[in-house]
């Protein structure tokens, strides 16, 4: 609850688990937090417009004819037809792949400055940040391949979107089918293997001073993989109708996740903090939005092939599911926010059945001791003022 009239003279928000806290900003005034958010957006801005040049460069080399404008002098090899496939198809997600290696480190630290208390939220902010980046710089700028101002032209006439969309959409699938192939595949395969904290720790092995160190368990890094899930479930939805044959290669990389996954769940991470479903609304908005997007090029395909019919039998639909997105902001996502009383109470009854609760009861007792509850002890030693309330030996115990 607040505690000023002024909002701003002191912020409250729910308390952290300890290990969850993040202390540079732990007592940062509201200004300051303030200050640090509008530095992160418009950090983000920039780093999504730079991120449009390898955008384009992998566009450029998807369409042949443009690679023998650009480099006349490979037009030979180009003809050949095993070289050219692979220059168009397997190579510019591969380069797009390597692009995107940086993008979540750099999410992440910008999340850090933002002005959050604990490490939950920083890494659900840059799991949001890095998850819409990805829509953005992956399935429009490469849909709408352009100047930045022919992509911000689209979205400023929204009437003719679903058209333009329904028209240009199409026409990457065969990119789409390689990005899962090198991003889905590969990514899921080495995650097996972590070969790349592998080489980090033997690297720091011989720096290290002691050779007996305790080992420190990984837990996983959701706003990395959590992102790239949700990406492949937009391309499954939206090209399930428009290009049916990405659905194999889809089923496969999901096949894959859930065994890989499910290994290292149980075998290799370990969670750091409690979460409490932080990142379910973030699955549930990229779902929704992924299913209007489909709807809404659903609309312009059956507007292009003039089945007016068509188009009016499917305009209910982006409605009703907005509707329902509604319906389960009101119904879901306050449990998402904070623990209801009811559960609380719940898991208290469910307590005092435990054999071990008598223990904690008794060890609650002397846990701590409030010292403006202490026993009034005048002392004639003046130092007593100053002195600590734990003494040395008692730390040492």
């Amino acid at each position: 609850m607040k505690q000023s009239i002024n909002p701003t003279e002191w912020v409250t928000e729910l308390a952290p688990q300890p290990n969850d806290v993040y202390w540079p900003f732990f007592s940062s005034s509201f200004m300051r937090r303030w200050l640090s958010k509008i530095v992160v957006i418009v950090a983000c801005i920039l780093l999504t417009i730079l991120f449009l040049i390898p955008v384009l460069v992998v566009q450029g080399l998807t369409n042949l004819n443009q690679l023998e404008i650009w480099f006349p002098s490979l037009k030979s090899i180009l003809t050949i037809t095993f070289v050219s496939q692979v220059i168009t198809g397997y190579l510019p997600s591969l380069i797009l792949q390597l692009f995107l290696k940086i993008v979540p480190p750099i999410m992440e630290f910008l999340s850090s400055i933002q002005g959050y208390i604990c490490h939950s939220d920083i890494e659900k902010s840059a799991c949001n940040k890095v998850l819409w980046f990805t829509i953005w710089n992956i399935f429009f700028a490469t849909v709408f391949s352009g100047s930045v101002l022919y992509q911000v032209s689209i979205f400023l006439d929204p009437k003719h979107i679903p058209a333009k969309l329904a028209s240009a959409v199409p026409a990457q699938a065969s990119f789409f089918i390689a990005y899962v192939v090198t991003s889905g595949w590969t990514s899921t395969s080495s995650e097996l293997f972590r070969i790349i904290p592998l080489i980090w720790s033997l690297i720091r092995k011989p720096f290290t001073c002691c050779s007996d160190e305790e080992f420190e368990v990984p837990s996983i890094p959701y706003h990395r993989d959590i992102p790239r899930i949700l990406f492949f479930g937009l391309l499954g939805i939206t090209y399930f109708f428009l290009a049916p044959l990405i659905l194999p290669f889809l089923l496969v990389y999901l096949c894959l996740a859930y065994i890989i996954y499910r290994n290292q769940f149980l075998n290799v991470y370990a969670p750091k903090y409690e979460t409490a479903g932080k990142f379910w609304p973030i699955v549930h908005n990229s779902m929704i939005f992924s299913l209007v997007l489909m709807q809404a090029i659903a609309i312009g395909l059956f507007t292009l092939k003039k089945l007016p019919l068509a188009s009016t039998l499917i305009f209910p639909l982006p409605v009703l599911t907005l509707l329902f997105n509604e319906y389960c902001r009101k119904r879901f996502l306050p449990n998402f926010i904070a623990y209801p009383a009811e559960v609380l109470i719940k898991r208290d009854r469910e307590d005092r059945y435990d054999p071990k609760m008598a223990e904690f009861y008794d060890n609650l007792v002397a846990a701590y001791q409030d010292p403006a509850l202490l026993p009034i002890q005048f002392s004639a030693n003046s130092d007593s003022l100053n002195s600590p309330l734990i003494s040395a030996a008692q730390v040492r115990h």
